[in-house]
């Protein structure tokens, strides 16, 4: 597999890149403008000796000799001009043209017109170099019929200029262009630093020792936030694998606890001879420890569907006085046993998935009829405000601590640190009554004092918050 450039190499690449086409532009403008300049000093040079040639003609010459001479000496000293001078019917009367380049016929100015740039005509050579030239009817001194004449320009040592400087702006774009990703290159590993000290301290935590052995006040503005968030990334980490651990060790305990009773029992009974009624008393015993097994993986396998959102939903219109008092039927016989009263009052209407409301309300009560005190109330109430019907179970009792409130529906957590009832409770049921409030776009709260009143609310919203 082909691998990837660094991030360092492909900035330094574009810089190169970007500095390499703006040194173009730069460059291509710069050629233009001194092509321009060049050709309009050149063209000005040129418009200066056919004006030089013209007024030489109409000077006058002791012989025809002596004019052609003189006027041949206008384009003299410069080997890139050429001069010819033609009769009306085209014969040649005299010429200079030191490269002998051929310059084609072209239509002559009137006599007495105007020279000016747009009057100047170029063709090229056949070895490709420009040719640009001024025709002109002139008469000479005297009453003589008018001549012809052409001063033309081959601009021979303008191409190889040009040339030059175009292969000297393209070496400069280029060297220009390394030099740059080569000071970006530089830069940017200079710039990422930080960032190696950030991955270098990264790989160096562990969850014995989750602080980012990075001082943030000596990082760059830009990489501060990315530290903190990193920071707070690996404590969040580091809680949930501290809640896992301790998870695991309420999970085994809690496992071990119904399989030593299974194992214990059936030792027993097999240690010796039993009667039927013994064994179907063994049978019994093992049924409810095998009930208790079942309820534990069911409520892990429950928020585990629901992570995944696997948990089928089935929202309908539920009159809440009848599934209170429901509640409050099913629990009634556990509430005697431990004499606490259950008592229902308020009523409505909500949407919700008549299993998982009756799953929820069901650990709240639960939770209540084990902690109320004997003779103490448990009250189921509901009510509808600010767009939320609210479902509140409240009971009296030792409270809960104002520490444990914030992690009170984390998933594994426990407020009892030594597990105490842990045959009773897994720590998982209040975390199964947030994920079904989640899965209602619901909220779930609780307010509590120590020895005083605990109540726990669902608020779910008027229509249905899922389907």
């Amino acid at each position: 597999m082909r691998s990837r450039l660094s991030l360092t190499v492909q900035l330094a690449l574009a810089f190169a890149l970007v500095a390499g086409i703006a040194f173009a532009g730069v460059g291509t403008y710069l050629y233009k403008a001194l092509t321009m300049q060049v050709v309009a000093r050149d063209d000005a040079e040129l418009l200066r000796k056919a004006t030089r040639v013209r007024d030489e003609l109409a000077e006058p010459f002791d012989s025809d000799a002596h004019r052609w001479r003189e006027i041949a000496r206008v384009v003299s000293g410069n080997d890139e001009y050429a001069l010819r001078v033609q009769s009306v019917d085209g014969s040649l009367i005299s010429e200079a043209n030191f490269h002998g380049v051929a310059v084609p016929d072209v239509a002559p100015l009137d006599e007495g017109a105007a020279l000016a740039t747009d009057t100047i005509r170029a063709w090229r050579t056949p070895e490709g170099f420009q040719i640009r030239g001024v025709a002109l009817l002139a008469r000479p001194h005297g009453s003589g019929p008018p001549v012809k004449v052409t001063v033309s320009q081959v601009a021979r040592s303008r191409f190889a200029l040009m040339r030059e400087y175009r292969w000297k702006l393209v070496w400069a774009t280029l060297l220009g262009s390394l030099s740059v990703g080569l000071l970006g290159y530089a830069a940017v590993r200079a710039g990422m630093a930080p960032l190696r000290r950030i991955a270098t301290g990264t790989r160096t935590v562990t969850f014995s020792s989750v602080a980012l052995p990075i001082d943030p006040a000596r990082l760059p503005v830009e990489l501060k936030e990315l530290a903190h968030a990193l920071q707070q990334m690996i404590e969040r980490l580091h809680e949930s694998y501290y809640r896992l651990s301790q998870f695991s060790a309420d999970l085994a305990h809690d496992f071990r606890t119904p399989l030593g009773n299974l194992l214990g029992q059936t030792q027993v009974a097999l240690s010796a001879e039993r009667s039927t009624d013994e064994y179907q008393a063994l049978l019994a015993s093992n049924v409810e420890e095998y009930e208790r097994l079942s309820r534990m993986i069911e409520n892990m396998l429950f928020l585990a569907r629901a992570d995944n959102a696997r948990v089928a939903m089935h929202v309908v219109e539920l009159d809440l006085a009848s599934e209170l008092g429901r509640v409050a039927d099913y629990f009634g016989l556990l509430a005697d046993a431990k004499q606490v009263s259950i008592r229902v009052q308020g009523a409505g209407k909500v949407f919700a998935d008549t299993g998982l409301l009756r799953r929820a309300l069901n650990n709240l009560v639960s939770n209540a009829v084990r902690y109320t005190p004997a003779g103490q109330e448990i009250v189921l109430t509901a009510q509808q405000v600010d767009g939320f019907v609210h479902i509140d179970v409240s009971n009296p009792g030792p409270g809960i601590a104002a520490e444990h409130l914030p992690k009170l529906f984390d998933r594994f957590f426990r407020c009892d640190p030594a597990r105490a009832n842990s045959g009773a409770s897994s720590g998982i049921g209040l975390a199964i009554v947030k994920t079904i409030m989640d899965l209602h776009q619901g909220k779930v709260g609780v307010e509590s004092r120590p020895a005083a009143l605990t109540r726990f609310r669902l608020s779910f919203p008027l229509r249905g918050g899922a389907a």
